[in-house]
């Protein structure tokens, strides 16, 4: 019978804790310790984002094996038993078909499948979206691991995927970041460190360094998010925000760090996008003030932005109770 229990997602420290014990000798650890592993969530991306690719084990042609369900992946397993579940014996094998072919998944992923299998192999689903305490309406709280479209993409397309540079026209040196396939081109999934974006991004100097140093740099936190979400599998997950509209909203601790992630790469430097310079409290002010955020923010009579994916409704309500408090510097 297939049952519906609802659990957290597992942490990166959880899973590396998992690991140290499940490599070790001893076994010492007692999994009914451990945190359910989510099945939709955890599991299920990963089998999708690495197995059920098309001409590979999607459904199509045919194909013996299917992971694009839970019950065409729960086929694949014995529960209770990783040794003998096919598809997990498949994922770690190195010899024979190893899968998928060339590209492994990384330890961190192939600990949450043993996870799983190990926990009875149950169709469990995770609160996805829960509401924050004392908060009503608005967006909700996912995942708080580094997330593709909502921690990925925006600052990619901010920094990276700009006019003359990775954009989808120009895509200098055949690399483009503004797409979840595009960016593939130049990651190895579950390798940060065999991985171009993320070697010239962390690069400190030389010809190699991305973005140039007469750009807006990343910073250390989202050099970290996206080596982060390399090391996960660099899967092609939707996340919502954690975002608050109860509480003030202000422009250092709200408007700053979403303008920084999602806006100031294309709006600064000698040629900002759209001649719109966005470098210092100054600069948004006054566009807040001629009614150009929120327009550009909603797309209202002009191109919706951020490029790298529309803010959420909360996120935009946040700007228009800072511009309504009268876009303060606090």
């Amino acid at each position: 019978m297939k049952q519906n229990k609802i659990y957290l997602s597992l942490s990166l420290l959880t899973i590396l804790t998992t690991i140290s014990w499940i490599t070790s000798c001893t076994h010492t650890a007692n999994i009914a310790n451990i945190p359910i592993v989510c099945f939709e969530g955890d599991v299920l991306p990963i089998y999708t984002n690495n197995c059920a690719v098309t001409g590979c084990h999607d459904g199509a042609r045919g194909s013996r094996m299917v992971f694009k369900n839970y019950a065409d992946i729960r086929a694949s397993v014995t529960p209770g038993n990783p040794g003998n579940s096919q598809s997990y014996q498949a994922i770690i094998s190195k010899w024979g078909n190893t899968m998928p072919p060339n590209r492994p998944i990384s330890l961190e992923n192939r600990t949450i499948i043993r996870l799983w299998i190990e926990q009875g192999a149950e169709q469990t689903t995770c609160p996805e979206a829960t509401t924050p305490t004392g908060q009503t309406g608005g967006d909700t709280v996912i995942t708080k691991r580094a997330c593709f479209t909502r921690d990925i993409l925006p600052v990619l397309v901010s920094h990276c995927g700009i006019a003359s540079c990775h954009d989808a026209v120009s895509h200098k040196e055949g690399y483009d970041y503004t797409s979840y396939t595009t960016t593939l081109q130049s990651v190895n999934a579950g390798n940060p460190g065999n991985s171009k974006l993320y070697e010239v991004i962390k690069s400190g100097s030389g010809e190699n360094k991305m973005p140039p140093s007469n750009y807006s740099q990343l910073s250390a936190a989202e050099i970290d998010s996206i080596g982060k979400w390399i090391g996960y599998g660099a899967l092609n997950e939707t996340c919502g925000d954690a975002c608050d509209t109860i509480n003030p909203v202000t422009f250092s601790g709200t408007i700053w760090p979403v303008m920084q992630t999602s806006c100031t790469g294309c709006h600064t430097g000698a040629s900002p996008g759209g001649g719109i310079t966005l470098a210092n409290y100054s600069n948004v002010q006054a566009l807040a003030l001629n009614g150009g955020l929120i327009n550009s923010l909603k797309g209202t009579g002009v191109t919706k932005m951020p490029k790298g994916g529309s803010l959420s409704t909360c996120r935009i309500r946040q700007f228009e109770i800072w511009i309504n408090n009268g876009s303060l510097n606090n």
